[in-house]
This record gives C-alpha cells, structure tokens and sequence, in this order.
C-alpha cells in the first residue's frame, strides 16, 4: 500500500471515526481475559467499578456518551494532516498570478487580465490556509501532491514526500488501531502464574481472539468460549 493509498483510506473511514467518537466505549483494552485472576482484590473492585459506570443499564445518570479516546486521536491525525498541508503548500503552491496594467476596469487587456488573477487565486486544486481545513480535505489534497495531479504546483522533492508519507502512515496505523483493524500488543501488568514470572503480553484487537503470552517460557493463554483463559 501506498502513501496515496494510506490517505485514501484517512478520507474514506474518517466517518467511521466520528461516529466511533459519539458513543463510549464497552470493551477495553487490553482485554481481561483470565488475567482477572492475577488481579488483587483492590484491583478487582476497581475494575468492577468502572463497568459499572460504563453500563448504559447501570442505575444513575448516565454521561453523554463521548469515546475521549476516539477524539483524541482525531485530534492528532487531523492536527498532523493539516499541518503538513500547510508546510508543503508554502513550499509547493504556485502564488496566485497578478496583473497590474492600471489602464481601469474600462479597458478589455485589463479587464481580462484581472478575470484571469481572480480565477487562478479560486482555483479549486489549491490549499486554504483558512476557512474548511479538516483531516478529509487535507488528506485529499495530500493524495494528490503525492499522485503529482496538475495544478498550480510544482513537483515534489524526495525530503518533501517523504515528510507527507511519514504523517500519512501514522494517521492510517491510528485508525486501523482504533476502529479495530490493526493487531495490538501491550503488557500485561502482572507476572507469568508459572515459576518463570516472566513479563506477559497480550496480542489482539484486530478481530482475532485475543493471546496472552509470557516472553520468558513462552506459554500462551487464550479464551475459551465459557471466558475462561
């Protein structure tokens, strides 16, 4: 997969992610799995606390529903797009053509020259530094520096290029992380149950069960139907 593709796929899920951004979240990650077991019995009640507070049946008022996680990383996908965009488009946009033959507006050269300098500085294809600056558009016009679409610009350079392919890397692999696609690995808090007390990690969130692992034996634990590990 391409850059291009990695900031065709920000423009087309970036709905997805607004939408994963208005409700709150019911699973959490890492997922407990048996790991609950390891847990100390503070450590439980405080886990049993939180459920309750995240469960729409739970008694109470209940908080709007907001998934902060979901925005924060709106928030900085959309903060990085925008910012390159505005970096590379100082660098690469052609300023907009201005003609000055002080003949008056009653004269056709000037009229048509004055035509032709509103036009360019409307053109569609160039980047705005105000108004409608969101992660989809800037994402769009980022595909299309890549993909060397004409316009009022030149061509990029390798450093130029490679800075819009870093932030559309990183804005894909955050997506894919946080609506579920991309498989995740983290420690588990808690020593491995076996006599190597080694560190234990645990693997998922890409649709696929989810592995608890330790990185010193190499046992593996995984959920059963029941919720047992």
């Amino acid at each position: 997969m391409t850059a291009a593709d990695d900031l065709d796929t920000i423009t087309e899920r970036w709905a997805a992610l607004e939408e994963a951004a208005g409700t709150r979240p019911t699973t959490t990650w890492p997922p407990a799995m048996g790991i609950s077991r390891l847990m100390s019995e503070e450590e439980q009640a405080e886990r049993t606390a939180e459920r309750a507070d995240t469960n729409p049946e739970a008694p109470g008022v209940r908080p709007t529903p907001v998934n902060v996680d979901v925005l924060d990383v709106m928030t900085t996908i959309e903060t990085g797009l925008v910012t390159t965009a505005d970096w590379l488009a100082e660098r690469v946009q052609r300023p907009a053509l201005s003609w000055a033959t002080g003949r008056g507006w009653s004269d056709d050269v000037h009229r048509q020259a004055v035509l032709l300098s509103t036009k360019d500085a409307a053109d569609p294809r160039r980047w705005r530094f105000t108004g409608q600056r969101s992660a989809a558009a800037a994402a769009e016009w980022l595909a299309l520096r890549l993909r060397a679409a004409p316009g009022p610009f030149r061509p990029l350079d390798e450093g130029e290029r490679q800075a819009v392919e870093n932030v559309a890397r990183m804005g894909a692999e955050l997506i894919g992380r946080t609506l579920g696609d991309a498989r995740r690995r983290e420690p588990v808090p808690h020593p491995c149950p076996l006599p190597c007390g080694g560190q234990l990690v645990v693997e998922g969130g890409d649709g696929e069960a989810p592995v608890v692992r330790c990185e010193d034996c190499g046992r593996t634990w995984t959920e059963t139907a029941d919720g047992a590990a």
